[in-house]
């Protein structure tokens, strides 16, 4: 049997409909052709529910008769539990089986003959009830590590840990110092401040900014502040409980909200609760097993050998089964999340989900969602959420009332591979289209997406990285080119637009410590400034590029597009909109026009930036030429 004789395209609604997960309950139909030539005595439908792991199967119908191809159709029942479904079909000819799976392991789409077991499909079955809050579909995110953003007024230095070094001048570069264990022994500060995030919130409003998420801002030893100390109390360094819940009050004032970084995983060996170091009037797990704190922690052997964050001796794991902890972190009235409820505190970013159990997610998320509806629980999740597994457990973050976001490193990571060259267009096209459907759609549109992070490199310094070392004679231009195609693509693409602060200044850095510089105030690269306020500025004012309807395409293999649009009325996410249809092309080729042809709705486009730039659309097909490294939004006239 030759690989063009069957066909399933799990993208296309003719042979899986309705496209993408489905909610729980809800009947999904499946459709395969199979060329008439084969003897073909039966065709089966293998299906598992992730959660039972009971495999079933169950016999396709002949619906149609063509000169070349029969088709062979059935309808399946999803489970009233959330889940993971998983298919594959089998071709029962007078000869022998065949097996039909997905072509690429992580790839949905078109499948592929087997002669044995294949890769199979994925749907996603998910419960309606839980809804993403709609607001935060439309918001617009600017990251900041707060030591690094902006300095007001006097450092008070008593204030700092004794192992502090303090920059004295704001444009140092920053440092670790380190002793043979590789352990850092000195952390160095430049005092940015909750004051100073502040002073700038005029700046955020004009980038367009709905939501601001601070790195963690509790009391800690570290600069980073992951090895938390007192998760009751703003650390000394940034300000007082006060300036905190200014902060809150004059971002609202500025329509921004502001989400916090719930390290909950581990906490710091200098801490209120493990205190290795004597520093706290607690008595800390470290210190003895009549502590309070002491289950809360893994000791192999009492008090040195203990569960650790990535074997890093600083950061001591929780054990978060512990009845004790989670009530201290939840449920109590003096509890974490309900004191910072109080004061304010509505949003939260879970630092590294998948260390957290889902029940304890599911936790956070109730007491949330009690106190205000509106409040948001993103993850740090950098696989797929959908079919993510952390120690050995499937984890049900998308599947309903368990996180509303999570960052979306998938997609950064394929548009940093269409950059570099490892992939195509058409890879790009498989990938995302693979993230749509396993995905419900209000996940979709709400995962956080980004070019940088505290964690990876600056999106400047890796494009300057992936060209080669002969390539410098436009270099500069060639990467402020693709820093502005990529920033294009994040701002107009389905989820919340996220900034990780200094990257819209032309800041740059490699690994950590470099990709947390200082804010370069004073010395902005003005262009990137004002280009990202009015990519800030489109997505406000264009309610398609936030809700509206998304169409890939794969142009040709360096020519990556995609729609998007809105029809009256029927902004399906709660607003009301006009009539929008917005085309985004990226020619990733930085030495070679690409001429383009899209079958896109007849009319005139018009280039956003350059309102002198008008294409027409004739027989609904688009043609033009994309110059080298060439990135442009489209925005069709409507006709009164």
């Amino acid at each position: 049997m030759r690989q063009k004789d069957l066909y399933h395209n799990s993208f296309d609604v003719q042979y899986r409909e309705p496209f993408g997960a489905a909610p729980r309950g809800s009947g999904v139909s499946l459709t395969i052709d199979v060329h008439q030539r084969h003897p073909v005595s039966e065709v089966i439908l293998h299906y598992i529910c992730d959660k039972k792991d009971v495999s079933r199967t169950q016999e396709m119908d002949l619906t149609k008769k063509a000169q070349l191809y029969h088709r062979y159709e059935t309808k399946i029942m999803m489970p009233e539990n959330p889940q993971l479904l998983w298919y594959f079909f089998e071709i029962v000819t007078d000869y022998q089986s065949f097996y039909y799976g997905r072509e690429e392991v992580f790839e949905s789409g078109r499948g592929h003959i087997y002669d044995h077991i294949p890769p199979s499909w994925q749907i996603t079955v998910y419960d309606p009830d839980y809804q993403t809050p709609k607001w935060w579909k439309h918001a617009t995110m600017y990251q900041i590590f707060p030591d690094r953003f902006n300095r007001a007024g006097e450092v008070d230095l008593t204030r700092a840990p004794k192992t502090s070094l303090m920059h004295t001048h704001w444009d140092n570069d920053p440092v670790y110092i380190f002793n043979e264990q590789k352990e850092v022994t000195h952390w160095d500060f430049f005092g940015g401040n909750l004051q100073g995030i502040i002073e700038k919130l005029d700046y955020l409003q004009s980038l367009g900014v709905t939501v601001l998420y601070l790195n963690p801002i509790f009391e800690a030893e570290s600069n980073h502040r992951y090895d938390t100390a007192d998760y009751h109390a703003i650390d000394p360094l940034l300000g007082k409980d006060k300036d905190f819940k200014e902060l809150i009050s004059k971002a609202a004032d500025h329509n921004i909200e502001v989400m916090l970084d719930g390290v909950f995983s581990h906490t710091g060996s200098n801490s209120k609760y493990f205190n290795r170091e004597g520093k706290y009037h607690t008595l800390g797990a470290y210190q003895s097993k009549k502590s309070r704190y002491y289950d809360w922690y893994t000791f192999y052997k009492f008090p040195d050998h203990y569960e650790t964050w990535w074997g890093v001796g600083t950061m001591p794991a929780v054990n978060k089964e512990n009845k004790d902890y989670q009530n201290f972190l939840i449920h109590d009235d003096d509890s974490v999340i309900q004191t910072w409820q109080r004061s304010g505190m509505k949003h939260w970013r879970l630092d590294v989900a998948d260390e957290l159990t889902d029940d304890l997610i599911k936790q956070i998320y109730q007491q949330l969602k009690k106190e205000d509806e509106s409040s948001v629980l993103l993850g740090e999740v950098w696989e797929d959420a959908t079919n993510k597994t952390a120690y050995g457990k499937r984890r049900d973050y998308f599947l309903g009332g368990v996180l509303d976001s999570v960052m979306n490193y998938p997609l950064r990571r394929v548009m940093l591979e269409f950059v570099k060259g490892d992939i195509d267009a058409g890879a790009v096209h498989r990938k995302l289209m693979t993230l749509c459907e396993h995905y419900p759609k209000h996940s979709f549109y709400s995962v956080m997406n980004m070019l940088s992070s505290h964690d990876v490199e600056r999106i400047q310094t890796m494009l300057d990285d992936f060209l080669p070392p002969h390539q410098d004679e436009n270099r500069e231009e060639i990467v402020q080119q693709q820093v502005k195609a990529l920033s294009l693509w994040l701002y107009t693409f389905p989820g919340v637009p996220s900034l990780y602060y200094g990257d819209e200044a032309g800041l740059t850095g490699g690994e950590d410590p470099d990709n947390r510089k200082p804010f370069p105030w004073g010395k902005e690269d003005q262009e990137l400034v004002s280009w990202y306020q009015t990519l800030g500025t489109w997505r406000k004012k264009h309610p398609a590029l936030r809700t509206g309807n998304w169409k890939s395409h794969a142009v040709n293999s360096d020519v990556y597009s995609f729609e998007r649009w809105i029809t009256k009325g029927k902004d399906e996410f709660g607003g009301v909109a006009d009539d929008e249809h917005f085309l985004y092309l990226y020619n990733r080729n930085y030495t070679e026009k690409k001429d383009v042809e899209l079958h896109v709705k007849e009319g005139e486009w018009q280039h956003k930036q350059d309102h002198t730039r008008i294409v027409n659309a004739k027989n609904e097909r688009l043609n033009l030429t994309l110059e080298p490294n060439e990135s442009m939004l489209l925005r069709r006239m409507e006709k009164d």
